[in-house]
């Protein structure tokens, strides 16, 4: 009796002196000082228990919702009928039939009408749309999604059709409005950027469909054989900093004889943020069959076949000029859900809708460096010790390699650690389906001032610092429309009717983290089981003159091996 009493005794005290010293060790390594949106509404989130004993526990051992653990694997049982199926609808971009999608918008074309009929008379105006260029396609990246991913690429526009506009955890009851692509931008009108959220109109834990998208995995390659290639050795080398030759293009903002300032376009010149919608023809059927109309509507048809890489899910492609001729070519993309790691068998840090983005900078059209994000921070490389693909349409293309759940972008496949030692929290990436992002994306161009030493987590889509302190809106910077923003965003020659609303839009694409006395919310050692979705792609701190998304010392790693030791925010 005593034996076992005692046993049970050290078992405890284990558990205790473990759980302290995760929680330390973590504040400790996590170098992003900055305190995020969940942990600033930490009293009001722990007050919405129900229960004393639970709120205690939360507040003073850090044991919250702990009624509520039970495991939570990516797929559950009931969805994975529907996950094998095979998924012959697959569609390219373009195919929505024009009626229930685009319904009525402001054409570019609309916009540029100062009866300039010369073509030499639009040399140099901001306002005339620029193409792709080729050497941006010919080195675009290729990723690797997980083998076992059950969380696919997704359509931006099908997200927005299974969510609905949130103030916090209320609903903003507009069930006569459809908010797409080329309307988002309105509700910043409504509620300030940091109240707004585009939440799930279904409970995300019985997995619908449309939040792993596995109509959205790539088409194989004729050349791949299906398996998965084992990790191989790399070679190593030392880490270093620029030549002198490299460090116009590396650090941009600090050897510009004069630095770049974004010309915003004319309030004249600017598209209208109220479009013309007729919602009666914007309402839309969901599923398969849904999927299939829209096929039949496009140009290419639903039986056209596929080319290998394809994902009906494009990609977005934004080109920022940094100036000098230095370009920075950065790729997004977009999936409904992320699926957080787990630390012993329990996960963490859940959460709806997923922006993920490499970056590839170029000198005068010949690439540099690559940037990876992972998480809130990430590695840059130079192009040279990025890993190239092979085959036809593949040489010579940087690979990336997209995380298990969390989609956290990487150099190499294996375990990826990241802020505890160990291994004890760790990213795994492999050799998996082959995404083309090429092969289907929209393309614009960024006009936006150079920011130095910047930390993305603290830049708001006007460009400025602020600390929003009511959610109903006024003269806010997130009620700005383009015009008055100190940016401009256009899109390319090659898709001059590409969606620009979305863009501006201010608060976040997924749902607020739920309160504690929502069943499937806990939280322990001060992580969250879901947090709050994300910001969009105008919060990454494009204007970055240095590669890495955050401030502090960013460095280019040069071999693959190197990168393996470095962390996930680029310190040793």
């Amino acid at each position: 009796m005593v034996y076992h009493l005692r046993r049970t005794l050290i078992a405890v005290v284990f558990f205790v002196l473990s759980y302290i010293a995760l929680s330390a060790l973590h504040s400790h390594l996590d170098p992003n000082t900055s305190k995020s949106e969940e942990e600033r509404e930490d009293s009001v989130w722990i007050a919405t228990s129900k229960y004393w004993v639970d709120r205690q526990a939360c507040r003073y051992l850090g044991l919250c919702g702990l009624a509520h653990y039970r495991p939570d694997p990516a797929m559950k049982p009931w969805n994975r009928k529907s996950a094998m199926k095979n998924t012959n609808d697959q569609i390219f971009l373009g195919g929505g039939g024009g009626d229930d999608i685009h319904a009525e918008y402001l054409d570019w074309e609309d916009i540029i009408d100062d009866g300039k009929n010369s073509p030499d008379a639009w040399e140099g105006d901001p306002r005339v749309l620029k193409d792709v260029p080729q050497f941006v396609l010919d080195h675009a990246p290729l990723i690797h999604l997980y083998s076992g991913e059950q969380f696919w690429p997704s359509d931006i526009n099908e997200h927005l059709m299974y969510t609905t506009p949130y103030i916090n955890h209320t609903t903003m009851n507009m069930t006569n409005d459809q908010h797409t692509l080329y309307n988002l931008q309105r509700l910043n009108s409504k509620v300030k950027g940091k109240y707004s959220f585009m939440a799930s109109k279904e409970d995300v834990e019985d997995r619908p469909e449309w939040l792993g998208s596995p109509y959205n995995k790539p088409v194989p390659y004729e050349d791949d054989d299906g398996e998965v290639e084992e990790v191989g050795a790399f070679e190593f080398s030392e880490a270093s900093d620029p030549k002198d030759e490299d460090v116009e293009w590396w650090d941009p903002y600090r050897y510009a004889e004069e630095n770049k300032i974004a010309l915003p376009l004319r309030p004249q010149e600017a598209p209208k943020p109220n479009l013309k919608i007729d919602l009666r023809k914007s309402k839309r059927s969901t599923g398969p069959s849904a999927r299939n109309e829209k096929a039949k509507a496009s140009n290419l048809g639903p039986t056209m076949p596929k080319p290998g890489g394809y994902s009906p899910a494009p990609a977005v492609l934004v080109m920022v000029d940094k100036g000098n001729g230095i370009l920075d070519a950065f790729w997004f993309y977009f999936y409904s859900y992320n699926l957080g790691t787990t630390v012993l068998n329990i996960r963490f840090g859940n959460h709806v809708g997923d922006w993920e983005h490499s970056l590839i900078r170029f000198k005068d059209g010949v690439p540099k460096a690559v940037f990876f994000s992972a998480h809130s921070g990430g590695l840059a490389y130079s192009y040279n010790a990025v890993e190239k693909g092979k085959g036809k349409g593949r040489e010579g293309r940087p690979i990336l390699y997209s995380a298990l759940g969390s989609h956290a972008m990487y150099a190499s496949p294996g375990s990826q650690p990241y802020v505890l030692p160990f291994g004890l929290l760790a990213d795994v990436t492999d050799k998996g389906p082959l995404w083309d992002p090429a092969l289907n994306y929209l393309a614009y161009h960024f006009n936006t001032s150079i920011t130095h030493d910047a930390d993305a987590h603290s830049i708001s889509a006007s460009g400025s610092h602020w600390d929003p302190t009511s959610p109903l809106s006024g003269s806010a910077p997130h009620a700005l429309t383009p015009s008055e923003r100190t940016s401009s965003f256009q899109p390319a020659s090659c898709n001059p009717k590409a969606p620009l609303s979305w863009w501006w839009y201010t608060g976040h694409w997924g749902d607020k983290f739920y309160d504690l006395n929502d069943r499937r919310q806990w939280r322990f050692a001060g992580q969250y089981h879901y947090v709050n979705g994300p910001l969009g792609p105008i919060y990454k701190n494009l204007g970055r003159s240095r590669l890495c998304q955050s401030s502090g010392p960013c460095r280019i790693v040069e071999s693959l091996k190197e990168g393996k030791k470095k962390t996930w925010l680029g310190t040793d």
